[in-house]
């Protein structure tokens, strides 16, 4: 069998056996792109508060997290431990803190919850499951992250995402090889021809726009393997480029006192003072470390967090360790672009507005595939019949 004729079916075959993993995979992550917004716009009561009045100041975050944790230790379902705080990106934004129930769920699955706070007030304005599947307007974007991210199938919906993308990825690669016409060729193969009849235009809209849309393609493709399998691929990076420690520094027994969040942000600061404050993880015990996430300038922009950190010791306020974004090993900068590459946000609106395009291409792709198979597999006597779209 000839080269060109196995690529052909490699990538037919792959492609009638991905097109409802890659359908879903575009059409949850073409919504995800905007998720953060979309989630507001549906949650504006838990999601977003009045903008203050001139000249007022947040209240400190210990204040925050003590509201928080008041709220949710006074559910019947606990106990539940603090994790971390998202600080407001904006002046209309809240505080979001994230727990975890001490005890799992009857299937011994995690449980997490979420609680909004008004970072000018400290009053709590609402919660919501983290770990549930509820179809609400509450849980929407995190039903649609969850079906994304891991197919709602635990590990092993993991599994399924990260081979398949790897997958479609050797499926794109594939199909880049049969787009290549010949030099005398080329411009035809550039274009769609709008005017023809629906055989040609099905062709020419999965051949033309796979083309165009096949660097965004590669790179959801090639992410998407790590970021459902991160803990298989950050192994064959470091074969190849050192990596940064991934542990927790631990304190060393103190009977200092300890300090509270905004303390530990203020000494944190002192290592990052350009940077924006995007993270801070919470201790469990008074002998642990504050983790304190900053976004330094020059660093890839990620959706929510950042990868930059001060690990400062909850009694004393020691300066543990500090992780560098900037400074990264080119194995820990090729992982750290692997979120901001899949979302977009490392090119800021026009990446997340080129993710969304590329998905919703996809649909297109699959759409026209389909068309073309449907023809080829159709008796002849349809096969002769014009089809009509």
């Amino acid at each position: 069998m000839r080269p060109r004729r196995l690529i052909a079916l490699l990538h037919r075959y792959l492609g009638l056996g991905l097109m409802g993993f890659i359908g879903l995979a575009a059409l949850t992550g073409s919504v995800l792109v905007f998720g953060q917004e979309i989630d507001r716009l549906l949650n504006p009561d838990i999601l977003s508060t009045p903008p203050p009045a001139p000249g007022t100041a947040p209240r400190p975050l210990a204040e925050l997290v003590a509201a928080a944790t008041a709220h949710q230790q006074a559910r019947d379902d606990g106990p539940w431990q603090a994790l971390s705080l998202l600080p407001p990106r904006h002046e209309t934004g809240v505080g979001a803190l994230l727990f975890k129930a001490r005890d799992p769920d009857a299937e011994g699955r995690g449980r997490f919850h979420q609680v909004l706070v008004d970072p000018f007030t400290a009053r709590v304005l609402g919660d919501r499951s983290r770990s549930g599947h509820e179809l609400d307007r509450r849980n929407f974007i995190h039903l649609l992250s969850e079906i994304h991210g891991k197919l709602l199938l635990g590990k092993t919906g993991f599994w399924i995402m990260g081979i398949g993308s790897g997958l479609w990825a050797l499926m794109t690669l594939a199909g880049l090889y049969l787009w290549w016409p010949g030099r005398n060729k080329l411009s035809l193969a550039l274009q769609i021809k709008w005017q023809a009849g629906a055989a040609r235009l099905h062709f020419d809209l999965h051949r033309t726009a796979g083309f165009y849309s096949a660097p965004v393609l590669l790179v959801l493709a090639v992410t998407g393997v790590y970021m459902a399998l991160p803990g298989e691929v950050r192994p064959l990076v470091a074969a190849l480029s050192l990596l940064d420690e991934s542990k927790t520094p631990r304190a060393a027994p103190s009977d200092r006192p300890p300090i509270d969040a905004d303390e530990a942000v203020r000494i944190a600061r002192g290592v990052f003072p350009d940077g924006e404050l995007r993270r801070v993880g919470l201790p469990r015990t008074t002998d642990d470390s504050y983790a304190i996430g900053f976004l330094l300038p020059g660093e890839v922009q990620r959706p929510t967090t950042s990868r930059s950190t001060v690990w400062v010791a909850v009694r004393g306020g020691a300066i543990l360790r500090s992780l560098d974004a900037t400074r990264s090993s080119p194995g820990d900068s090729y992982l750290n672009w692997q979120t901001p590459l899949h979302t977009g946000t490392a090119f800021g609106l026009p990446g997340r507005i080129g993710v969304l395009l590329g998905g919703l291409v996809t649909l297109v792709l699959i759409y026209a595939g389909l068309k073309m198979w449907l023809r080829r597999k159709a008796p002849p006597l349809i096969m002769r019949t014009p089809l009509r779209t």
